[in-house]
Formats: C-alpha cells, sequence, structure tokens
C-alpha cells in the first residue's frame, strides 16, 4: 500500500517556484558540456607519448586545455617522417565524376549555423520557460500541468541535444562561434591544434581501427585504437613492398609500425542531474486544486 500524497497547504506554490528558480539558476551557471579526451602511442617511435585534453562548455565559453607528457619522442617523430607520403590512390575513375563531386562539396561547405550557439540558445530558452511554467502553477488554469510537463521535457531534450550541437559544431570550421575561449583564437574547432591532429591515416599501411562506443551515466565514452605502418618512416624505394604486404618482423622496415590508443568522453555537467529532483517536488508539494467557488493561486491568495 503506497503511502498518501502529501495535501497542499499554504505558500507551497511560492516554495516551488524558488526550488525551480534555484535550480535553474544553479544550472546555467554551471558548465553543460565536458568532453575529454585520454590518448597515448603504445607502440612505435612516438610512445611511450600521452595527450590529456579536456574542454569545458557553459552558458558563453569554451574552454579547452591541452596537455602532453613524454612528447620528446613525438616531436623527433615529427620530424623524422615525411609528410608527402601517402596511399596510391585509384586514379581510373570518372574525371567528370571527381569533378562534380568536388563542385558538390564547394556548393556544400561552408555553412553559416553556428550549432554550437543555436544549442545554447535552445537551452537558455527551455531554463525560462521551465521557470515561467511553475509560476502559471500559481494560477488557476486548467492546463497548467501540461504546460510544466512540457517545459521540464524541453529542458531534458534541449540538454540531451547539445553534445550533437558540439559535434556538429566540431566540423563547422570557421564559424566563429565562441568568443573568449582560452586556447580557440580565431574560430575554428575545439580539435585544431591538438598535436598529432595533421598527421593523416592515409600515410599508414596495412592500418587496423578498432572503436567501441558505450553509454555512461550523462553521456557516452568511445575507446579508438589505430596501428599501422607509417610510410613516413620509411624510404621511398620501400614503400611499395609495405604496401604490398606487411614487412618480416625485427626487419628494418617494421620499425615504422605504429599504435595509438585513446578514449574520448562526452558527458553532461556533473549538476544536471540535480533537475531530476522537480518531479519528486511536485509529488511532495502538489498544486492547489482548483475550484470554482474557491479560487486559489497556489496557496498564496484565497478569495471567497
Amino acid at each position: 500500500m503506497k503511502p498518501p500524497r502529501p495535501r497542499p497547504f499554504a505558500g507551497a506554490g511560492g516554495v516551488r517556484l524558488a526550488i525551480t528558480t534555484l535550480l535553474a539558476v544553479h544550472v546555467f551557471i554551471s558548465a553543460w558540456l565536458v568532453a575529454s579526451v585520454e590518448a597515448s602511442y603504445t607502440e612505435g617511435r612516438p610512445s611511450p607519448t600521452e595527450f590529456h585534453s579536456l574542454v569545458a562548455i557553459d552558458n558563453e565559453q569554451t574552454l579547452i586545455d591541452v596537455r602532453i607528457e613524454r612528447a620528446t619522442a613525438f616531436f623527433l617523430y615529427t620530424l623524422q617522417r615525411d609528410d608527402t607520403a601517402r596511399m596510391p590512390v585509384n586514379t581510373t575513375g570518372d574525371d567528370g565524376q571527381t569533378d562534380s563531386d568536388d563542385d558538390s562539396n564547394e556548393g556544400s561547405g561552408g555553412s553559416d549555423r553556428d550549432w554550437l550557439e543555436i544549442g545554447r540558445n535552445w537551452i537558455k530558452a527551455s531554463l525560462v520557460l521551465l521557470v515561467l511554467s511553475e509560476l502559471v502553477m500559481m494560477v488557476p488554469w486548467k492546463w497548467r500541468h501540461y504546460l510544466r510537463v512540457f517545459a521540464f521535457a524541453m529542458t531534458l531534450i534541449a540538454f540531451s541535444m547539445f553534445p550533437i550541437a558540439y559535434v556538429a559544431s566540431l566540423g563547422g570550421g570557421d564559424d566563429g562561434g565562441d568568443d573568449g575561449g582560452d586556447g580557440d583564437e580565431g574560430g575554428g574547432s575545439a580539435t585544431e591544434g591538438t598535436p598529432g591532429a595533421e598527421i593523416e591515416t592515409q600515410s599508414f599501411a596495412h592500418s587496423e581501427e578498432n572503436v567501441q562506443i558505450r553509454p555512461i551515466w550523462l553521456g557516452f565514452e568511445l575507446q579508438a585504437d589505430f596501428s599501422g605502418y607509417d610510410l613516413g618512416l620509411l624510404d621511398e624505394d620501400d614503400r611499395d613492398g609495405v604496401i604490398a604486404e606487411p614487412p618480416a618482423e625485427n626487419s628494418t622496415e617494421a620499425k615504422s609500425f605504429v599504435a595509438f590508443e585513446s578514449t574520448f568522453n562526452i558527458e553532461l555537467g556533473q549538476n544536471l542531474d540535480s533537475l531530476l529532483v522537480l518531479p519528486l517536488m511536485w509529488y511532495f508539494l502538489p498544486a492547489t486544486p482548483i475550484n470554482q467557488d474557491k479560487k486559489t493561486y497556489g496557496g498564496l491568495l484565497e478569495s471567497e
């Protein structure tokens, strides 16, 4: 037998409004999204270099912090390798089709939409609507409960879609969406300037990739492993042989093998789960029911 629900009391509407406002302000001034990257070279010349990156996004700024540990091997690796080394590309296709693809890419690229700013505005609007919906609960309007549930659902959806807006902004290039962020002068994505980002996977032969995604509380975790033979570390005469088949173990060409592991976490701010307190508050502090003979306003005002 479930316990009886508490009865409405005078001043319950004011208490609910105060709690909702405090939670909305608390969430508004906290970090909305935290993305972290833990990566390291496990084999090859750049090992054992480690990368630690942290991105924190709030209502105005995107703060980025990148730290490199044991970086000597990595910087020597970037100086030694040939950046022009690439895997052979199949050029037997239709040139006209290639040209049309390039034209379509040029036409479709360069979107002016700042998805991160759109996500920020959506969250701000939903938080304001959430507070206003609780204010409406103090008025004898029959649709007031539906408005409050709608505002709460819109707030949860806005925060749930915010990581997608962040990922979409990474491919937006020079969108100019963030002002005053630490280390993101000149716009661009949050991954620009990350050490190792300029080393493309097209420079590796017999590469292997393994990507796993698993959900975590208020976010998800992506684990990615990559390995292959870096053609930039080989002489031009030896590249064709390595491309044809993997080199023998302990051979000179085998020293070009490089392995990389990374863990990428995207989590909503740790304070966002405080919004889940609101449904419990609705249960323990119910609104005063509408009465035709006796109009009440959240228990604060009463008329004959």
